[in-house]
């Protein structure tokens, strides 16, 4: 073995590794660094966001100021008016447009959209179909009533300006394209009798120069809506929101318009100088970091190891591996520890040896103590008896209940055998069922399906009796109860099966059953090994022995399982390995 003081206790090596991580706390202050800086520098965008979104809403109050001046005006110009009037409903019966008046309004339009790059066409819709624009010949000179659905808009505004989201028009000689517009109705101003419409196209193109006062910035995203939630620029609906950590949403209303600004701004042109030095922060902070984890990792791995390997040997102990050791490598406080454990071990191991037999010891003594309840010889001469009075006086059914009942004590009473073949079992299971048919009469009926090939397999002495007592006993009722008794195999497992027709079992009291049954102790603190009597009323308790019985015997994976309806009978199993006598036999030879 290898000289203790080579070995240091867990205490220093607890504080080897305390001084190994006094670099957290600088790696916990460059982060904190790191974060604060970043923090304040998304404000800033934040900011500067916002200011952004309000010099666009204001730039985009004066514009429309300015087109709703420009949209007034033709009724401040006599000759449009005119023009207007004589193409207005009760007027002309044609939508022709004379040369005088073609000049007229095309001086008047032209002038309106002289020198603004954005607006695409200066529009004046007439009554009779008549159209005027500054964009011909791209333009037709008529529009068509299939085409007013924008028009129903401008109407319902009862001649104020109208801010028109993206739309489809015809009028275009190119056919139909997608475009957003101001208009308004006209109206004559002393009946307000309607002339017509004055509608501007605007050139998304050449829109945003409107805005050029401000710096959006490379990869910025620039929303606008109108009243309603819907989009006015862009015509497309934008993509998904973007990754917030990277930009900065901000988003104003305007009071005049209704309209709603949103920009996506990104922080990274911003920032860049914050970022630079941050990085560089954030850089040696990572390498002092890494650093101090891997040296408390080398640390930390010294310690744990042979925490480790006591914790693998601790489960192949729960595993039920009582013969494993653990081997003391060191003699600090963790070999202490393993030696403890191996001592432990031992123990363990020794108890339950002790408690497994212990249990064996009970059940033998259980089973003897049921065997000599009676006196055999004297019950034998007494049944004996009864037999031949029985035949003396020709009462067949008396003696074939008093040769039944001496089967059952006699293979009741027989000590020599623990386990023993189906076939017997099935035998003594009949004789019981002759006495009880003939105390129930025909309200009692008895099936056995059980196959010939499976009469030497190898089974626990009484155990299907309980079974067909208990449902005797709790199935019968008014009417008549089928009790039947099959054996099937599963795999490599044997299964017994006690099932009736009778009144059967409600939900919760099954479960109640069940938990009794599977329970180490009933509630007056029986352990449940005992044995009850033959014939006796032991619901519950003759299903916990059974059921501890066959787990006893061949391990927890076997047992009682039933189901059961009320009304519809009960069904219980027992499942147990598939034994054949040849096999007992020569185990026991073994």
């Amino acid at each position: 073995m290898r000289n203790e003081r080579w070995f240091l206790p867990l205490r220093a090596k607890f504080i080897i590794l305390l001084v190994i991580l006094i670099m957290v706390p600088f790696g916990i202050s460059g982060g904190m660094t790191y974060t604060k800086y970043s923090a304040d520098v998304r404000q800033n965008a934040i900011t500067y966001s916002q200011q952004t979104v309000d010099q666009i809403r204001m730039n985009l109050d004066r514009y429309v100021k300015e087109m709703e001046r420009l949209t007034l005006s033709p009724l401040y110009d006599t000759s449009v008016l005119s023009i207007l009037s004589a193409h207005g409903s009760g007027g002309r019966e044609s939508s022709y447009i004379t040369s005088d008046e073609d000049l007229k309004m095309n001086l008047y339009l032209s002038s309106m959209a002289f020198d603004r790059s954005e607006i695409e066409s200066f529009l004046v819709f007439t009554e009779d179909g008549a159209l005027f624009s500054t964009a011909a010949p791209n333009v037709r000179n008529y529009w068509r009533q299939t085409e007013r659905d924008w028009m129903d808009i401008v109407d319902r505004n009862d001649g104020g300006l109208t801010i028109l989201p993206a739309h489809q028009v015809g009028y275009y000689t190119n056919g139909q394209r997608d475009v957003i517009s101001m208009a308004r109705a006209i109206r004559e101003p002393y009946t307000l009798r309607k002339l017509g419409y004055i509608k501007v196209d605007l050139n998304m193109d050449r829109f945003l120069d409107i805005f050029s006062a401000v710096d959006f910035g490379p990869d910025s995203v620039l929303t606008i809506r109108d009243r309603n939630g819907k989009i006015f620029y862009p015509i497309q609906e934008p993509e998904a929101a973007r990754d917030i950590g990277k930009f900065v949403v901000s988003a104003t209303k305007s009071d005049y318009t209704k309209m709603t600004v949103e920009a996506q701004i990104p922080v990274a042109p911003l920032q860049r100088q914050a970022n630079e030095l941050s990085q560089y922060t954030l850089f040696v902070s990572v390498v002092a970091i890494i650093a101090a984890i891997l040296i408390a990792i080398l640390a930390a791995d010294r310690l744990v190891k042979p925490i480790r390997y006591l914790q693998r040997k601790m489960r192949q102990v729960q595993q039920g591996d009582f013969n494993v050791r653990a081997e003391v490598t060191t003699y600090d406080e963790i070999g202490h520890l393993t030696e403890g454990f191996n001592h432990m071990v031992i123990d363990i191991e020794r108890l339950v040896k002790e408690v497994y037999e212990t249990k064996w010891r009970e059940r033998d003594a259980e089973l003897a103590a049921l065997q000599s309840q009676l006196n055999p010889h004297f019950m034998y001469n007494t049944l004996e008896t009864i037999n031949m009075l029985a035949i003396q006086e020709g009462t067949q059914q008396i003696s074939g209940v008093a040769t039944n009942l001496g089967r059952l004590l006699r293979y009741t009473v027989d000590k020599r055998q623990v386990r023993v073949t189906l076939e017997d079992e099935l035998r003594f299971v009949e004789a019981y069922l002759e006495i009880q048919s003939l105390r129930e009469g025909h309200r009692l009926r008895t099936e056995l399906h059980v196959d010939t090939s499976f009469s030497s397999a190898l089974v626990p002495k009484l155990i299907l009796q309980p079974l067909v007592e208990n449902a005797i006993e709790h199935a019968m009722g008014s009417d008549v109860v089928t009790v039947r008794v099959q054996a099937t195999v599963d795999g490599d497992d044997l299964l017994l099966i006690v099932e009736d027709n009778g009144r059967g079992m409600e939900e919760t009291k099954l479960q109640a059953l069940y938990k009794r049954m599977t329970q180490s102790k009933d509630s007056n603190g029986d352990t449940g090994y005992g044995s009850p009597r033959f014939g006796g009323n032991n619901h519950g308790y003759a299903l916990r022995n059974l059921h501890q019985r066959l787990q006893l015997l061949y391990g927890e994976q076997y047992g009682v399982s039933m189901t059961s309806t009320a009304g519809a009978g009960a069904r219980f199993q027992l499942r147990m390995p598939f034994e054949w006598e040849e096999q007992h036999d020569t185990s026991d030879a073994s």
